[in-house]
Order: C-alpha cells, then structure tokens, then sequence
C-alpha cells in the first residue's frame, strides 16, 4: 500500500483550492490568544484530512479539557483521519497537559512532535531528513515507533576551493551528469569551474518514499506550497 502523503494547506489556501483532491493537513489550529480554548479552527474539510494544532500562539492559562473536547467535535464531525500535534516550543508542563487531555479524549490516531512525542508510545512527528544523511540512519533510531514524515524539497550547491567550502544558491549546467545515491536517495551533480569544483544534490521524493516504507513510517506531511504537485 503505498504510504500516504498529506498536503498541509493554510485556510486562505484551502480557500481558494476548495476542490484539491489530495489529502489535507489543516494548518492550523492554534492555543486562542483571547480565550483557552483552540482558534483558526475549520468549519469544512474533505473526509480523511489531517487537523493540526501548532504552538505559534504560547500556552498561557488555556484549558486542556475545553481544547481536547473541541478536537474531539472536529475529528467527529469532519471525519478527520489523524490529528497532528505540532508543538515546537520548549517543553512546557501545561503543553504536556494538553497533549496528554488531547491523546485521551480523540477517537483517531494523534502524532506528537518529537520534542514532546518521546514521553508517550503512540506516532512520533519527525523534522525532514538531513539532505546528507540517509533514511536508514535517521529512521532506525526510531523503528520501534509509528512515524510521521515531514518532507520537503532538499537540494544544496557547494563550491570547494583552495579558500574552503561555500554553499551557492543551488544550479547546475545542463551538461554536468548526473549520479544516484540510493542510500541518501539523492541525485548528484559534480563539474568544474573556474573557482573550484562544484557539488550539487537533490533529494529525489518519489525514491525517499519508498525508503520510508522500509521503516515503520505511516504517513508523510509537507507544504501544499511546496509540494502541491506531488504524486499521491
């Protein structure tokens, strides 16, 4: 079964691509600044999308009962497939709080950014794999968890010279060839100017994600911006 990708659309993209036929990640709901609950919370989303809620708005006296039954409507009533708690800030007893209401109370698989994720069994939320790294060697630390994937569009240019090694904005000339790396799951580039010698790569989406399916990753999340044009 091929893995799943979600594409995480914000309300005003969401707005105006009402009829997108791949699966939405809603991003996102937030801790409201003028109550204690959640806010930016949708009203319509296609069956099976992905609700997330981020911490860009700090926790500050918010109520993790009142936030876990509001998700708990949302999940019922959109009949979403998975819910995603992106929280990113430095660990913080009443985020713990509202993860731990969150995990209780939702009828659907919750995924926990790995900054909080690491104190409870469920899916693990994990940051894109380093260009220069392999999955296998950032995945397996994980094997034993349920992962969810963010991943985006990777690429790098750098210029080795006698002064050392500079990153560029990333090009290459139509005729330098290239080489595949199956263990980074990256193409490669490699010529010769007169600065120096240069080095470009590019992760290759379609053959990162037939290596995450070797591991235990369950679904992968990225940018609609970004990767609005991904094969579903």
């Amino acid at each position: 079964m091929p893995l799943h990708t979600y594409l995480a659309m914000t309300a005003a993209e969401y707005e105006k691509n009402p009829e997108f036929s791949a699966s939405i990640g809603w991003m996102a709901c937030h801790f409201s600044p003028y109550g204690t609950g959640l806010s930016n919370c949708p009203t319509d989303l296609p069956k099976g999308s992905m609700l997330i809620v981020n911490d860009r708005t700090p926790v500050c006296g918010h109520d993790p009962n009142l936030i876990a039954q509001q998700l708990k409507q949302l999940v019922l009533e959109l009949e979403c497939s998975r819910v995603l708690l992106d929280f990113q800030r430095p660990q913080e007893d009443l985020t713990i709080k509202i993860a731990e209401a969150i995990l209780s109370a939702v009828p659907c698989p919750v995924g926990v950014s790995e900054c909080y994720g690491a104190a409870w069994d469920g899916p693990i939320f994990l940051p894109p794999i380093p260009l220069l790294q392999s999955p296998a060697s950032y995945l397996s630390a994980w094997h034993k968890r349920e992962i969810w994937l963010e991943i985006n569009q990777q690429r790098a240019h750098y210029l080795l010279s006698e002064s050392g090694c500079q990153q560029l904005s990333f090009s290459f000339p139509a005729e330098a060839k290239s080489h595949f790396d199956r263990d980074l799951c990256c193409w490669y580039r490699m010529w010769e100017s007169e600065d120096g010698v240069h080095f470009a790569i590019e992760r290759n989406l379609p053959e990162l994600k037939q290596a995450a399916e070797a591991f235990a990753v369950d679904c992968l999340i990225g940018l609609y911006q970004e990767l609005g044009s991904i094969d579903q």
